[in-house]
């Protein structure tokens, strides 16, 4: 089976406070933990190698386990891990066992997060070809959930399937009626037509982010100093790191290096308790914005300086890479300091923001329509002009998207903190819809026009209401941003 090549920067490397996966009362999130003072040079570069024999891992995983002969494989990691010991690959690139089995267990999880992409795309795609019939879907979702049964397709294979696999598979082939022996090699095809077109190989070029176990480090005390000793590649040394905090945590970390400051971040996913909230009663639909960051159903703007402080940032970024000599400019520490600085502004103001708007309008459901993946990207080439920007007629669309996607992630991330169901709604038209008496309208600047009913209002206001009203009949797309949590 061919594959291509992707680059792969694992769902695990998470920035500040991004969400983990729910935990029975509980809801992940990431703490951080920072270097005190600079790093020698000397020391980096021994992280710096580590790091690199991570990376070389996890692409040895990549390319060896990525691929459909090790589909069931790559579901038991001590099988894969013993297996990689066992060739001496460990030994060969000198990596502590501590980074190792984290290195496999991390590009291993990518790779389950790449399969279940292909089994949730073919999935889509049954779904939509009404040339299937009922009995066809049920058999291709059936053997989508069942490894071995999926496997033996991919790879031409007859393996046993589990005892208490048998009954359900027979009952699936028996449902497909007459002709069921060429119907299900016509749906095997299909399948791994599928999966050829849907499966990528991996990789990563990332070698300044990588994770230990908790028994290769340990926090302590050094000349005065509280920090952390990590394991090296030298037996029974370690490297100390002083640290601007005294927090100490006994669970797998995750290091990420930045050589040219001569630092080092540690984070670490730990689970809080989700809260409930008695009087959050109602139910409110919202519509995102550039420049309004989310206007809800009630009337209310939350995040009316977003578009502004992005535009700043913008306009920062173009400026400065606009100069004679911007490859001189956009690696001094001026300029990346005071860009994390505008960066980590805005992050609060979100943040703000969408607190704000949850302690005021206190809602149980919060409906949201489903965003285009990449709308206007092909429009991204009228902003690249500096002069432009500047005199206000330009902008940085593709970091006004990023931070837009930002917005999504704290909304997600708070709602179930608080035991708020967040729903997807079908979004498609909208902004055209009269939320009045749901004909089809138009906009006249910032207003929404119905020429059926005359109904007017703001048009955000009116892709708001109309979200609640899609949620409320049923519209409704997924449930992944549900968020039901004990507690509530």
């Amino acid at each position: 089976m061919s594959a291509e090549n992707i680059k792969t920067e694992t769902a695990q490397q998470y920035s500040a406070d991004d969400a983990l996966p729910q935990h029975g009362g509980k809801i992940g999130k990431s703490v951080h933990q920072y270097s005190k003072g600079k790093i020698s040079s000397e020391n980096m570069d021994v992280l710096m190698d580590i790091g690199h024999g991570c990376m070389v891992t996890r692409n040895y995983i990549y390319q060896r386990y990525g691929g459909i002969r090790s589909l069931v494989k790559v579901y038991s990691g001590y099988e894969v891990d013993s297996e990689v010991r066992a060739a001496g690959f460990r030994e060969k690139i000198g990596l502590p066992s501590v980074y190792f089995s984290a290195s496999v267990n991390r590009a291993l999880g990518d790779i389950k997060i790449m399969w279940a992409q292909v089994r949730n795309g073919i999935n889509e795609a049954v779904s939509k070809n009404e040339r299937f019939s009922p009995e066809d879907r049920h058999y291709i979702r059936f053997v989508l959930k069942t490894d071995v049964c999926y496997w033996n397709i991919l790879n031409g294979k007859t393996m046993p399937l589990p005892e208490k696999i048998q009954p359900g598979y027979e009952k699936v082939i028996a449902d497909l009626g007459d002709g069921k022996s060429q119907r299900v090699e016509n749906l095997n095809r299909y399948l791994c037509r599928q999966t050829r077109k849907r499966l990528r190989r991996q990789h990563t070029d990332n070698r300044l982010r990588f994770t230990i176990k908790k028994q290769g480090y340990r926090y302590g005390e050094l000349n005065g100093e509280h920090g952390i000793f990590l394991a090296t590649k030298i037996n029974r040394q370690r490297l100390f790191i002083p640290l601007t905090d005294a927090n100490i945590y006994d669970r797998m970390l995750e290091i990420s290096l930045n050589p040219q400051k001569k630092s080092v971040e540690i984070i670490i996913p730990i689970f809080v308790n989700t809260q409930g909230h008695e009087d959050y009663i109602n139910e409110i639909g919202i519509s995102l914005g550039l420049w309004n960051m989310i206007t809800t159903s009630t009337g209310n703007i939350y995040g009316s300086n977003f578009g502004k402080i992005q535009q700043e940032i913008s306009r920062f970024i173009l400026e400065e890479n606009y100069r004679e000599k911007p490859e001189n400019v956009s690696n001094t520490q001026n300029y990346q300091a005071r860009k994390e600085k505008m960066d980590a502004a805005l992050k609060n103001y979100v943040n703000m923001e969408i607190n704000k708007m949850l302690e005021q309008e206190k809602p149980k459901v919060v409906y949201m329509a489903k965003l285009p993946r990449n709308p206007g990207m092909h429009t991204a080439a009228r902003y690249r002009d500096a002069n432009q920007f500047t005199k206000g007629t330009g902008d940085t669309y593709l970091l006004r998207m990023w931070k837009k996607g930002f917005v999504t992630e704290r909304l997600q991330w708070k709602c179930q903190k608080n035991g708020i169901k967040l729903v997807e709604v079908i979004g498609k038209g909208i902004g055209m819809e009269c939320s009045s008496c749901g004909q089809t309208g138009y906009t006249d600047g910032e207003q929404f026009k119905c020429p059926a009913c005359g109904f007017e209002e703001n048009k955000k206001i009116n892709g708001a209401k109309n979200a609640l009203n899609r949620g409320r009949t049923g519209r409704k797309l997924n449930k992944k941003w549900s968020g039901d949590t004990p507690g509530r």
